[in-house]
């Protein structure tokens, strides 16, 4: 009898381990997952944690390894809440990427990292790439099989809110394009510096560099060549160069002032494409005016940018200050195989303009003799031409306004002004081998939750753990009452 009880005594403590071991095993195969595939609960109003659907789509489609490497001590980052949610995010990454994207922190000081090259030596790595000369604690690199870039955690956030989405499907973007474009902006005429448009090139997978188209050859890898609002004349040789560069398949962008002086050997080049600029102010009498700016509401001519996805908007900005005080842009005859389609043009009549040639501003107010519009306010001239490998390619002239891409407003009103929009399209359709991005910030002004990595655990030992053992030790009391009875 003493026997049969120890049997049976020896079978329940058996059970109890067996069953306590499959469920610590449970909940370490379930922690896994979590990480895996990103199991967690985004309960944030703006969803911080949830993929764009821009960022789901290009991550759904990586197909080859990324090393993504933190510089800091995985404890130390994720005891920082904001670091923490960066990293949270990267799981995320990682998880739709289908595992292609590997994360791994390093403590810089250590100057050691897990890869196949460089003799996992960070040393090595900065000195093999440019790109990562300023690398800082904290930086996130991302190393592909062809190039390496680097994101500051601060570039993640701003004013509007968490960017990060932007910044790092950004980098991917870079490391992974089988080329890379060259954006040139001419700095020898006074042209005016273009940060942001800079910025969101660079965000389509493009490198930028500065030329003094006086003294330098366009360099071969250039793509897009940029004069933004230059005050002085170009020179004949330099605008060789731009006939020379445009024959191949070149894209030039020549952006005009609102005070732009007579510049007849350029305004001779855009007229040979046909393209003359009026000398008149637009206006919009729908739209409020802003002393010493003006606004006038207009927009892209649907079809004429091909990822364009909004074109009835896209310069009709939430503030009224999106394109202001520039001059019409008016299309002349133009050689066989030549082609002026409108890309910006005001809405309709409600836009009026008024003539400053003979110099001066009596009134902003509307007149009988001001012309109604709309108005073309930027023109894409293209050319059916041959590249260096006699490939048939189209060539591109776009004339357009200074003030579409001024940094002050680009800046200052971030996601409500709708022109870079109108950046980010040119430039992916300028590229031949990039994409284009644009992922709007998100808020994260308002308290957020998640469901952390170590948190989901402590819910899963809850679930699958003490809550069965309860049950359990519940029902081996009651089992021992009854037998006692």
């Amino acid at each position: 009898m003493k026997l049969d009880k120890l049997k049976n005594k020896g079978s329940a403590i058996l059970i109890t381990v067996l069953f306590i071991a499959i469920i610590v095993l449970i909940n370490i195969f379930a922690g896994m997952l979590t990480d895996r595939f990103f199991l967690k609960a985004d309960l944030t109003d703006s969803g911080v944690y949830t993929l764009s659907e821009r960022a789901a789509e290009f991550l759904s489609e990586v197909n080859e390894p990324v090393d993504i490497i933190v510089l800091s001590e995985e404890s130390a980052w994720h005891a920082n809440n904001t670091f923490s949610m960066i990293g949270n995010i990267l799981k995320n990454y990682s998880a739709a990427s289908g595992g292609f994207l590997r994360t791994q922190y390093v403590n810089p000081d250590l100057n050691s990292f897990n890869g196949p090259k460089y003799n996992n030596s960070l040393t090595e790595l900065k000195e093999a790439y440019s790109e990562l000369e300023d690398m800082s604690q904290h930086d996130i690199i991302f190393l592909s099989s062809r190039r390496a870039t680097l994101v500051s955690v601060i570039d993640l956030f701003s004013s509007a809110g968490l960017k990060a989405d932007q910044e790092l499907i950004s980098a991917l973007i870079f490391v992974l394009n089988e080329q890379i474009a060259r954006i040139a902006f001419v700095n020898n005429h006074q042209e005016s510096p273009r940060e942001f448009m800079e910025l969101y090139f660079e965000r389509s997978g493009y490198v930028s560099s500065t030329i003094n188209l006086a003294l330098e050859n366009i360099p071969d890898d250039t793509v897009v060549l940029v004069s933004a609002a230059p005050k002085l004349d170009f020179l004949s040789e330099e605008i060789i160069k731009l006939e020379q560069f445009l024959s191949t398949g070149g894209n030039v962008i020549i952006l005009y002032d609102a005070g732009l002086p007579d510049l007849p050997l350029l305004e001779n080049f855009m007229a040979e494409w046909g393209i003359a600029v009026e000398r008149k102010l637009v206006f919009d009498e729908e739209l409020t005016f802003i002393p010493q700016l003006g606004a006038i509401g207009a927009h892209v001519v649907a079809g004429n940018l091909l990822s364009t996805e909004i074109a009835e908007t896209i310069t009709k900005n939430e503030v009224p200050l999106g394109v202001f005080l520039t001059f019409p842009l008016r299309s002349e005859a133009v050689r066989a195989g030549t082609e002026a389609v409108p890309l910006i043009q005001t809405f309709s009549a409600s836009s009026y303009a008024k003539d400053i040639s003979s110099g001066g501003l009596r009134t902003t107010m509307r007149e009988p003799g001001d012309e109604s519009g709309p108005f073309v306010l930027a023109y894409n001239v293209s050319r059916v031409t041959r590249d260096a490998d006699n490939n048939q390619v189209f060539a591109n002239l776009i004339v357009a306004g200074d003030t579409l891409f001024d940094d002050m407003f680009l800046e200052a009103y971030g996601n409500s002004f709708y022109n870079i929009f109108l950046i980010t399209n040119l430039a992916s359709d300028l590229n031949p081998f990039g994409d284009r991005v644009f992922i709007p910030a998100k808020d994260i002004s308002a308290e957020q939750m998640l469901v952390s990595s170590a948190g989901s655990r402590y819910i899963l030992i809850i679930m699958v753990v003490l809550i069965p053992l309860t049950i359990i030790a519940a029902g081996a009391f009651v089992w021992r009452k009854r037998r006692h009875q």
